[in-house]
């Protein structure tokens, strides 16, 4: 970070004149360039900091009880003005302005082009978490509404992160990374927004996913790989998965999930698909979970094999699945009556549209859920955003929403989708390093690209670096 300072001192006005004098220190917090620590001495009180961006409209941090503030949202690259202030019981002290520039983002760091906008019908002017693969570099980042980099956090070398969740506070990013240079996983890491709180656990087969727990805990996807009979009856090394949790961040980690040992049928050759792919661990890629989530009120988690087209609600204590949607297996009633073939399940497309193929979760909720239709067996091959509402407990659901990608665009690898608080869905179209925002119409309000050649991971909404503490 570079530091011009204006003035260093400035004098509190009170009713006996001026009081005291204000100094503070502007640091970047190591390894977040947009992130500054501001520190500064100053008698007891509550003390914040005020900072502008050349002549846009000025912005406050909410006040904290010491004089040691972190401001966040800072845009890579840009020059700001910022001073700082605290309250006492009798007056407030403010200290001069100081200008300071905040590090752009490196040369590899992808540069988003916005290229629709609407803000009378997007969700707002919050940010967008994002997980960065590109071919120099990956990273975990936030851009705002003019696709600038508002917060930034470099993988280690060779370690792309392909997921990254808003934690349930909304103040830290929760990640899996894998080391492509190891050959083999690497771990699950939690970060605070402002970096106070910076914590990585190693996990050798950790994969796709992680998820936090009520309590503190978290739970996480697996790898299993060993020798199976399958269905059609030649023994063959399969690589599944498993659920692990464990009730502490870095505390002790247990199975409470085997696809191999719970899931209640032997592996199949499901389809191309797992047959000629491999594992990074080796076998035939059967399962290839791609998410897991966890339902509070029914107390299960929500696995989703995406060779298998479904979604598999597991108790959080372990053991065999409750139900089915979607899939060879699957015990759930579409209302718009497409059906699944249980000797080529992998075949989803129906009269109605209703069954998603090859696809990935990442938001579900009481009564419904959303789905990234990557669309692998489709006819003909497209990818799609679909909404559903269902009812476990009837065991039913229906498609409600969809959205088809624009130019019939086909999406193999990755994607995501949230549905926001007013209705619209956020999507990372991955492949095409593309962001949009559509609403329940069907209208695309907001749309930000990158060059070709960067992959958008798993994505996150962000109303506020500082959420409410309520």
């Amino acid at each position: 970070m570079t530091l011009a300072l204006l003035l260093v001192t400035a004098c509190a006005e009170s009713d006996s004149g001026p009081e005291e004098v204000l100094a503070p220190m502007f640091q970047a917090v190591e390894g977040l360039p947009n992130v500054v620590r501001a520190t500064w001495e100053a008698p007891p009180g509550r003390s914040r900091v005020r900072f502008v961006r050349e002549d846009e409209e000025e912005q406050v941090t909410p006040w904290f009880e010491a004089p040691d503030v972190r401001v966040l949202g800072l845009v890579s690259g840009a020059r700001y003005t910022v001073k700082v202030e605290t309250e006492t019981d009798t007056t407030t002290l403010t200290s001069a302005e100081v200008e300071i520039e905040v590090d752009p983002a490196p040369p590899t760091a992808p540069i988003f082009r916005v290229e629709e906008s609407d803000d009378t019908q997007w969700m707002g002017d919050g940010f967008v978490l994002l997980a960065l693969i590109a071919q120099e570099t990956s990273s975990v980042a936030v851009i705002n509404r003019e696709g600038e980099y508002v917060w930034r956090m470099e993988a280690k070398p060779g370690t792309p992160i392909a997921t990254v969740h808003v934690s349930t506070d909304g103040r830290s990013a929760l990640y899996v990374d894998n080391d492509l240079m190891a050959g083999g996983w690497a771990g699950v890491g939690r970060i605070s927004f402002d970096g106070v709180e910076n914590e990585y656990r190693a996990i050798d087969d950790v994969h796709h996913d992680v998820v936090e727990l009520p309590g503190g805990g978290i739970a996480w996807l697996g790898y299993e790989s060993r020798e199976s009979t399958p269905e059609e009856g030649t023994a063959a090394t399969f690589t599944t998965d498993a659920i692990w949790v464990a009730d502490s961040f870095d505390g002790e980690a247990r199975k409470v999930f085997s696809m191999l040992d719970d899931y209640g049928h032997a592996p199949w050759h499901v389809c191309s698909h797992s047959e000629l792919e491999t594992a990074q661990v080796g076998g035939e890629d059967f399962s290839h979970g791609n998410a897991l989530l966890y339902d509070a009120e029914r107390d299960v988690f929500l696995y989703t094999p995406k060779h298998l087209d479904a979604i598999v609600a597991v108790p959080r204590d372990g053991g065999a699945p409750i139900w089915q949607a979607g899939g060879r297996y699957g015990d759930f009633l579409d209302e718009a009556g497409d059906t699944i073939d249980p000797d080529a399940a992998y075949l989803v497309d129906g009269p109605a549209r209703t069954w998603w193929s090859h696809s990935h979760l990442s938001h579900a909720w009481a009564d419904g859920f959303v789905m990234y239709d990557n669309g692998s067996h489709h006819d003909p091959l497209v990818t799609r955003v679909v909404e559903y509402a269902w009812d476990p407990d009837a065991r039913t659901l229906r498609r409600t929403f969809e959205f088809e990608a624009e130019n019939g665009r086909y999406d193999p690898v990755l994607g995501d989708v949230r549905k926001l608080e007013n209705g619209n869905y956020l999507v990372a179209w991955t492949m095409a390093g593309m962001l949009t925002e559509i609403t329940p119409e069907g209208t695309v309000v907001w749309r930000a690209s990158t060059e070709i050649g960067t992959a958008i991971g798993r994505i996150g909404y962000l109303p506020s670096f500082y959420p409410s503490s309520d």
